[in-house]
């Protein structure tokens, strides 16, 4: 008797749980699989549809879609799928700038926990679009495409004058006049030519005075670019140049005597501390060279750290310290941020102080 209620009871759990399993959302899609075949760059973008059935018996729900690249996104069925209803996920590729074969995953997590999981797959080939003058311009402001809005001349000496150049493109159906606006006193820019005609190529030309500047280290200027564009007539050039003192005419003999800085350290890390903390420290430095230690410029990486030299010259065998005061209010996490120092040390005539650590909620 004994045996017989125990064979039932082990009979009940087991049904029971076969009931327990199946009593849940099943997702199963028509195709896994889709394949785009062969479609032109021009199209912009591919989309295929993947329709699904709740096989189950209770309600099932798409938790989420995780697309494998930056270059696929999805769409899918939000509301609750009862069983024998159908839902969708779609897969848009898209397909600008991306010629050649891809194959993507399009990842589905549903509210079945013994099969959360679906994997569906796209696929095809990208033919490449014909390409215009205009399309290898990466930089596009109104009608007027350039190769870049920013010409860097790097590093310079601050008796270098240099002249440099960069490609634009008129974009536009009409005529563009092409003038400048705010330029500085150091730079002089001109248009060759100066009225491009449609789809026509030219080169803005500018010519960068480091002697008349009177700065050191990275600095940044703005040129105005005045056009009849109906879009955007005024447009921005950046211009950026690294300033270094002229060392190369330095005999051997001066350059034996000239300024050393020599920091005690060059990087400051202040563990961990509670977000919102002011860090106030100093990086000591001394100058061992034989003549006066000059301190042109120290700049932060950001608007948060404030520096200050407690002196700018410093005389032969002295010290002296740069001030730091680190603002952490409204960061949080592992921090790293920089410290440029200028000087007129042939050898360090450019100095990197490092500040990190971390900041604690």
């Amino acid at each position: 008797m004994i045996k017989i209620k125990t064979g039932l009871i082990s009979f009940l759990l087991i049904a029971l749980s076969y009931s327990l399993i199946a009593q849940n959302g099943k997702i199963k899609f028509e195709k896994t699989t889709h394949d785009f075949g062969t479609i032109k760059e021009e199209q912009g973008k591919a989309v295929a549809k993947f329709v699904f059935t709740n096989v189950g018996t209770e309600d099932l729900k798409i938790v989420k879609v995780n697309t494998s690249c930056g270059c696929t996104a999805s769409d899918y069925s939000k509301n609750i799928i009862k069983p024998g209803e159908k839902g969708y996920v779609t897969a848009t590729y898209f397909t600008a700038h991306r010629p050649g074969p891809f194959r993507k995953s399009v990842t589905v997590t549903v509210n079945d926990p013994d099969r959360p999981n679906s994997v569906l797959f796209i696929k095809g080939t990208v033919t490449p679009k014909k390409r215009s003058k205009g399309d290898y311009y990466p930089t596009s402001v109104g009608n007027l495409k350039m190769m870049s809005n920013h010409l860097a001349f790097n590093e310079m000496k601050t008796t270098e004058i240099r002249t440099d150049s960069l490609k634009i493109f008129n974009n536009w159906t009409s005529p563009m006049e092409i003038s400048f606006t705010q330029v500085p006193s150091h730079i002089t820019v001109k248009v060759i030519p100066s009225t491009l005609r449609p789809q026509e190529e030219g080169y803005i030309v500018v010519t960068y005075d480091a002697t008349k500047k009177l700065d050191f280290g990275l600095v940044y200027d703005r040129v105005g670019i005045r056009t009849n564009d109906v879009v955007q007539p005024l447009k921005m050039l950046n211009v950026s140049a690294n300033l270094t003192q002229d060392f190369s005419q330095l005999t051997e003999k001066q350059l034996k005597k000239a300024p050393k800085i020599v920091f005690d350290n060059s990087t400051y890390d202040f563990g961990k501390v509670k977000a919102g903390t002011v860090i106030k420290f100093s990086f000591v430095f001394k100058n061992e060279g034989k003549q006066e230690l000059i301190i042109h410029k120290v700049k932060a990486s950001c608007g948060c750290t404030a520096t200050k030299p407690v002196l700018t010259h410093i005389k032969k065998g002295k010290s002296s310290e740069l001030e730091v005061v680190f603002n952490t209010e409204g960061r949080r996490g592992r921090q790293h941020k920089t410290i440029t120092v200028v000087t007129n040390d042939p050898v360090n005539s450019q100095i990197i102080l490092n500040v990190q650590g971390e900041l604690m909620p």
